[in-house]
């Protein structure tokens, strides 16, 4: 599984950790990722790579981490 790529919808899912930046918080530390989000992965999928912010249904917290 490609960790830069949501496991949904296959797009970059903006994720610091994956891209090598570890010393930078990923975006869906401070996000409320929508549950039902969550429920659409499979085992497999769950804890491998992180959703992309619309997936997750962040939006908001994604665009307020690309100002900083």
């Amino acid at each position: 599984m490609d960790t830069q790529r949501c496991p949904l919808c296959g797009k970059a899912n903006q994720c610091s950790i994956a891209a090598g930046r570890s010393d930078e918080p990923c975006w869906c530390f401070e996000a409320k990722i929508d549950p039902n989000a969550l429920e659409r992965l499979t085992p497999a999928q769950r804890d491998q790579a992180c959703l992309c912010p619309a997936c997750a249904g962040a939006v908001a917290a994604a665009k307020r981490n690309e100002r900083d």
